[in-house]
């Protein structure tokens, strides 16, 4: 490259941070992208650790990131695997020594042996950065569609390292499954790469074509003694495990070996740390402008990492007269429906991805959307009203991310009611009339909900449970193993859930139990050798009468 034209990106480096910053105090809605090189922490001293090692090289970059590929895959630990104080300054000191930073560079410029750099890699990602908005305005320049690449600069100091350390990593084998289960966490850094480091990049290390030789073993030297370190920035923790039926023989989902499961499960790890970290880093939250209102369209995809039901807020910048200034209004909360494939280079007419409204009021084009990822969890809290009834709790997970289905919900419950029960006492041989009982529950199931308005979801939802039914007379009772009955359920029903805000709801619900057969804690309860049904105990725990009413709240994390 010759040396004024390369001066020529130099100075297009140097505006671009000035212009982008006077935008994103008016408006933010463009998004570039960070890129990641990631590093394993090894513990050599731990079974199983080769497994990680030589699996590592496997695990893949999120395509919402470039990847800053380096010869370094792993380093070892400067920390015992059991050790629970603070690593991050150590990992940062282990990475700095391994003069990651000038590896990352090196990587960006594809610095050659003797020094010498190019800039065809940040060039090129540089287009591929580039959004529509950013082409229809490339158009109308003179140096056209080509003024794109001299964007990918920018991207350089967006440059992560990720550490990613597999602990309490352990093998799963037992009668029924086999695979693996392992704690993850990563400490996130980021290149130290500001003004000072970039100009003299350019300036000073920057090996030219008309260099004399002694210029250039001069620069070499100056690269390879230079550090581009790297700085802590936060870290993130997630709990992954992938194991398989000992059984399974299906042709249509063949089983996988060891590796392969391996191979699954570290890169959930990966991937659930980054949506975890993602929370709370500005850089690596994607930012775009709403394109179209009905339906909710907007020009990001598969590109920007998009998955069903990732949450957006939507702001509008208003002037505000008494402060001069232009300010974030947050005007709705919106998801993710249906995710547009647009991994390639801009043309301008890219696909779009369409989102369904949750919260707040009327939407216009233009507005700016920011990704704003939750945990994905919802916690009901309430009662039940009717002859099943009493507190009750719902845990629910949102899954619709991993099974590319909106609103899909797993749960797990509980409940608990005291009632005094009117019953005939000669069959409990109780003495109290009538006798006081406690009913615990548990169950799981799994809902769908259906956006009915922005602001009114119902979520059908089926499950199957335990009931046990308890009394302080049946310590030492003959009738029973135990100190209980019990009886497993079917549950269905649908709740009805209304926005108070965006991660708060009022929830109303009808539901209805089918029991099964009356169990003593071990096995069925059985009458002249045949067995008993729950509502033989219970005579209002049978058939339809076994309904619920639902009332509480929901909260959103």
């Amino acid at each position: 490259m010759k040396k004024n034209s390369f001066l020529f990106v130099i100075l297009l480096v140097a505006i671009a941070p000035v212009f982008g910053q006077n935008k994103s105090q008016i408006i933010s809605d463009t998004y570039d992208r960070s890129s990641l090189t990631l590093i394993l922490l090894d513990h050599p001293e731990v079974a199983n650790s080769s497994k990680l090692t030589g699996g590592i090289g496997n695990v893949l970059i999120p395509d919402k990131y470039f990847d800053n590929k380096i010869d370094l895959k792993l380093v070892k630990a400067p920390f015992a695997a059991d050790f629970i104080g603070v690593v991050t300054n150590s990992v940062k000191d282990v990475l700095n020594q391994e003069k990651v930073g000038n590896k990352i560079i090196s990587y960006w410029f594809a610095r050659q042996g003797d020094g010498t750099m190019s800039a065809d890699r940040f060039l090129e990602r540089g287009m591929y950065n580039a959004t529509d908005a950013d082409v229809l305005k490339a158009k109308g320049t003179k140096r056209g569609v080509d003024a794109l690449k001299d964007y990918g600069s920018k991207l350089i100091g967006k440059s992560y390292v990720v550490t990613i350390d597999y602990s309490k990593f352990t093998a799963i084998d037992d009668a029924k499954l086999r695979g693996w289960s392992s704690d993850v966490k990563i400490y996130l850094y980021k290149i130290t790469f500001d003004d000072a480091i970039q100009a003299k990049l350019y300036n000073e290390l920057w090996i030219y074509q008309e260099d004399s030789p002694e210029i250039k073993a001069k620069k070499k030297a100056a690269f390879d003694q230079m550090n581009f370190d790297v700085e802590f920035v936060s870290q993130a923790f997630a709990s992954v495990t992938q194991t398989e039926s000992k059984t399974n023989t299906s042709k249509i989902v063949p089983p996988k070996t060891n590796e392969e499961l391996l191979a699954v499960l570290m890169q959930k790890g990966l991937e659930e740390c980054m949506y975890n970290i993602e929370k709370g880093i500005e850089d690596l939250r994607v930012k775009t402008a709403l394109y179209q209102t009905n339906p909710l369209r907007a020009k990001i995809g598969k590109k920007e990492g998009l998955a069903v039901d990732h949450r957006y807020f939507v702001y509008e910048y208003v002037y505000n007269e008494k402060l001069k200034s232009t300010d974030p209004v947050r005007r709705s909360v919106i998801r993710a429906k249906k995710i547009a494939d647009n991994r390639n280079i801009a043309t301008g007419s890219s696909e779009m991805s369409t989102f369904y409204q949750v919260a707040g009021g009327h939407l216009e084009k233009g507005f700016t959307l920011q990704q704003r990822n939750d945990a994905g969890i919802g916690l009901y809290l309430g009662s039940e009203l009717g002859v099943v009834g009493g507190l009750s709790a719902r845990i629910e997970a949102n899954v619709g991310r991993f099974a590319s289905i909106p609103s899909l919900y797993v749960f797990v419950g509980g409940g608990i009611q005291s009632r005094a029960y009117n019953n005939n006492n000669t069959v409990l041989n109780l003495s109290t009339n009538p006798p006081n009982m406690t009913f615990l529950r548990y169950e799981i199931g799994m809902g769908k909900g259906l956006r009915l308005i922005k602001i009114l979801e119902l979520a059908p939802y089926g499950g199957v449970g335990y009931e046990e039914a308890k009394n302080k007379e049946w310590k030492d009772d003959v009738q029973f193993t135990g100190n209980e009955i019990k009886a497993m359920y079917v549950k269905y029903g649908a709740n009805l859930s209304l926005n108070l805000r965006y991660n708060i709801q009022v929830v109303g619900g009808i539901g209805s139990y089918y029991f099964l057969n009356a169990e003593d804690g071990k096995t069925d309860l059985l009458i002249g050798g045949e067995k008993v049904k729950y509502d033989y105990y219970f005579i209002e725990r049978g058939g339809v009468a076994a309904f619920s009413n639902y009332i509480g709240v929901r909260f959103l994390f």
